[in-house]
């Protein structure tokens, strides 16, 4: 495997807190009314205003890439319902320049943190809350692994939440870096050397081959993940930029905050 190259445009943004009512509506003309209508339709107040973030930070992020405004960035569904960049400006044919806007992102959100990924070729981005517990069953379902052993003498180990939550955090982040999402078992993946440091590459299904995986932050209590395939380029210095909504969400220097 040849050495990461440290030049890299890849984006990884971790957005926290959740829009108000003038918040909300202001993230609002970020997206089309279409988009807008599918993200109204879900049940929970709290996912509507999760996916709105999400939604408009992707938009804004692959618009300063594409020099368009976010709300007319054209985004698709793919073949397993991955969100993705459809193409060039509206209305324009695609052209032999439209590989350099073929952009890719992903997002990921838990409680009041918002993760977006953006780059150049697929990726796959997870961030969630660690568990207060986890039992025998949670652990071995999620990660497919038998359970820590115990202490001399003692019975058998209780799962460390955070471990467990540094497992699930990959595993997702992998499924949804190649498209399967809740439709494969986060179980049925193995992650060769699967400590909490460094890029760990993946196997079990013909689908993640190829595809690697590593932590972001780790916390007691948060995790957040970043999947890429083998191919792409690894520093181990990504920054993962933290910033609250208020730091984005509005106001002349927007754009300047998030290219910094």
């Amino acid at each position: 495997m040849s050495a990461p190259n440290a030049a890299t445009p890849y984006r990884l943004i971790l957005s926290r807190g959740l829009p108000d009512d003038d918040g909300a509506a202001r993230l609002r003309r970020d997206l089309p009314e279409a988009e807008w209508r599918w993200i109204a339709r879900l049940r929970r107040p709290d996912d509507r205003l999760r996916s709105l973030v999400g939604r408009a930070l992707a938009r804004r992020l692959l618009g300063r890439r594409l020099d368009l405004a976010p709300e007319d960035v054209s985004l698709s569904a793919g073949p397993r319902g991955k969100p993705m960049l459809a193409g060039g400006r509206p209305g324009e044919p695609a052209g032999p320049d439209a590989g350099a806007r073929a952009w890719h992102f992903n997002i990921a959100h838990s409680g009041d943190l918002v993760l977006v990924g953006v780059g150049p070729g697929p990726l796959g981005v997870d961030v969630e809350h660690c568990p207060e517990r986890v039992d025998a069953d949670l652990w071995r379902q999620v990660t497919g692994l038998p359970l820590p052993a115990p202490a001399p003498g003692g019975s058998e180990a209780a799962p460390d939440p955070r471990a467990f939550c540094a497992q699930w955090v990959r595993r997702e982040a992998v499924l949804k870096a190649c498209g399967l999402g809740l439709a494969a078992g986060p179980g049925t993946l193995r992650l060769t050397g699967a400590g909490d440091e460094g890029w760990t590459p993946v196997s079990g299904r013909p689908e993640v081959e190829g595809l690697w995986v590593r932590l972001l932050w780790a916390s007691p209590a948060h995790c957040a993940a970043l999947c890429l395939p083998e191919t792409a380029p690894r520093p181990e210095d990504w920054p993962l930029k933290t910033l609250a909504l208020s730091d984005w969400i509005g106001g002349s220097d927007r754009e300047t905050v998030l290219e910094s």
